[in-house]
């Protein structure tokens, strides 16, 4: 007997691990995401350099954006230098985080399949690709959100007591208000779960769990909440006007164009298959307390788009739960038909293959800096080119006025400008014309005069702009850029004499 087990292990020496292949496929895919950023040709986006910028100061918040992003982008511009791909590193390391988080919580939730599809399903979301490539205030939100629902599903689990798990999740929605507040949506959506099951005998989440997650957030939050108060509320009076809530538009339109740019968002046969967690939030458990995690969030910003407008990332924070759950469902009955007619098995297949495919397109036009023969007249990565050819336009001119500050036409032209000079005696500044700041330029590097220095003015004019008491010193010369196919970035160069 003992010999005929040797001979059976002998003529199977492989045994496929699917939790292996699956972590195979996450880092293998992450270190190709890591390949793009290093070497993409591609510029710095203007939040991304704006959040280099604030970097260099560390601080508990920033005119437009709490802190976190900050510090991230400062730790590895610390550990790798200065260069794109610092700034970019930690964006597709955090998005693999994320995957491995939200494999633990629907294996805890629906069993090991669930978990595999779940890691699967978001790494290979389109938001999630572009999320690997330009880094945003949304990563280390998504992971924030993504702890927060593990620590649920582990007290739902029996893995972790309730009020540990509570204020676990407490301590992570915290870490993701100082990435962005949209984390708020992760206490909405707690509430509405005790709400809703309040007078169910055995509730997921009891009244005093629920105040034990909204005491830890606070306290957690508490360092940007106090700098906000010593700066007139800044961080969070950009976040009304972004809202713009003043001019309401009353537009379905705009809701509609939202709503079809979550296909964009999350792939958009996944898009359809997670809508599927309204219909399931009535008879499967775990969806109906997920559903409170998601749909309350697309239909909220949905509202906003009607009211005035809103951006299609906005809604991110609603898709680690729909993952969650359509991993769950994914996994929980391969065989049983759909209403297209597929099994679930291979709907799944479909679905997460189609993602894939446009994953590898990003992939490749990240790492070429261009979508090659499909690139559209209208050039989507226009915005990230042509930024060091800007300053190296414009480096001659200083040397020969003998100037040392730029005052900048823009936001834009500030910040990527205060990239390219970094380590170099240049002063990048704008212009506040109403003495009222709208941006993190114009409150904290606003033009000061002093008398009888040079500097250069940029301008999309040929004409010098008036700011007595400048006066300007011979033709102005011109920056001229292609950035796309059909577009360039034009700029004048004004020397002039304070």
């Amino acid at each position: 007997m003992k010999a005929d087990r040797q001979q059976t292990k002998i003529q199977h020496p492989f045994v496929f691990d699917l939790n292996r292949f699956v972590l195979l496929v996450l880092l293998g895919l992450t270190l190709l995401r890591t390949a793009a950023v290093a070497i993409s040709p591609l510029d710095l986006g203007v939040d991304e350099a704006q959040y280099w910028l604030w970097s260099q100061s560390l601080d508990f918040g920033y005119f437009t954006k709490p802190p976190l992003i900050a510090w991230i982008i400062g730790a590895a511009h610390w550990a790798f230098g200065h260069s794109a791909m610092a700034v970019r590193l930690p964006a597709c390391w955090l998005q693999l985080a994320t995957a491995l988080v939200l494999w633990q919580t629907a294996s805890w939730l629906y069993g090991p399949r669930a978990g595999r599809l779940t890691a699967l399903i978001w790494i290979s979301l389109p938001a999630v690709g572009l999320g690997s490539f330009l880094i945003s205030t949304d990563t280390p939100l998504l992971l924030a959100m993504a702890l927060a629902l593990l620590a649920l599903a582990g007290s739902i689990c029996g893995k972790i007591s309730p009020a540990r798990a509570m204020i676990y999740a407490g301590i992570a929605l915290g870490v993701g208000m100082l990435a962005k507040y949209a984390a708020i949506y992760g206490l909405f959506g707690f509430t509405l779960i005790w709400a809703s099951g309040r007078h169910h005998p055995n509730p997921i989440i009891q009244g005093r769990h629920l105040l034990l997650t909204i005491a830890a957030c606070l306290i957690t939050v508490s360092p940007n909440l106090i700098w906000n108060l010593m700066h007139d509320f800044s961080t969070m009076r950009h976040l009304g006007d972004n809202a713009n809530l003043a001019k309401q538009s009353h537009d379905i339109g705009q809701s509609l164009i939202f709503l079809i740019g979550q296909a964009g968002i999350a792939g958009p046969l996944v898009f359809f298959l997670m809508l599927g967690i309204i219909f399931a939030s009535r008879h499967e458990k775990h969806a109906g307390w997920l559903v409170w995690m998601a749909v309350p969030v697309i239909g909220l910003i949905s509202l906003q788009a009607y009211l005035s407008e809103a951006n299609a990332n906005w809604a991110m924070a609603a898709y680690p739960a729909m993952s969650v759950w359509l991993g769950g469902w994914l996994g929980s009955d391969g065989s049983q038909k759909t209403l297209v007619l597929l099994p679930r098995k291979w709907l799944g297949i479909v679905a997460i293959g189609l993602n894939f495919t446009l994953t590898a397109g990003l992939l490749l036009a990240t790492m070429a800096g261009s979508l090659g023969p499909l690139t559209p007249t209208s050039d989507p990565l226009r915005r990230l080119r042509g930024w060091q050819a800007l300053a190296q336009d414009i480096e001659p001119h200083l040397v020969a006025h003998q100037a040392n500050r730029i005052i900048a036409n823009r936001r834009a032209t500030a910040a990527l400008l205060s990239w390219h000079f970094h380590g170099q005696d240049v002063t990048i500044m704008t212009h506040d014309r109403d003495g009222v700041p709208s941006n993190h330029f114009e409150a904290n590097h606003s033009w000061q005069h002093r008398a009888g220095l040079p500097l250069l003015v940029l301008s999309g004019s040929s004409t010098p702009p008036i700011m007595p008491p400048i006066k300007w010193q011979g033709s102005p010369s011109q920056s001229k850029i292609a950035i796309s196919r059909n577009k360039s970035r034009d700029l004048y160069i004004h020397k002039g004499i304070e």
